[in-house]
């Protein structure tokens, strides 16, 4: 893992949610179930909320995973010291 890291091979933001993910696979059917009653601008709109969420979701994430891997550090410093 560390010579994939140095390398530049590791790139956890690039991996992608399972495509058998039964939330996703029921949000994705309710989604177009949704688009279906709304109006053209309701529906644009829509898709702009939908991108401002799943931009805060994905900078939540991050913010989770440094911290994690920071917590992780710290785990193993101090382990290490004892």
């Amino acid at each position: 893992m560390l010579k994939e890291l140095y390398h530049g091979d590791l790139a956890p933001s690039d991996r992608r949610a399972d495509p058998n993910n039964k939330a996703l696979q029921e949000w994705r059917k309710l989604s177009a179930e949704f688009e279906k009653s709304l109006t053209p601008e309701q529906v644009e709109t829509y898709h702009r909320l939908s991108d401002m969420q799943g931009e805060s979701a994905a900078k939540d994430n991050e913010s989770l995973y440094i911290q994690g891997f920071k917590d992780g550090a710290l785990l193993m410093i101090e382990i290490l010291s004892k």
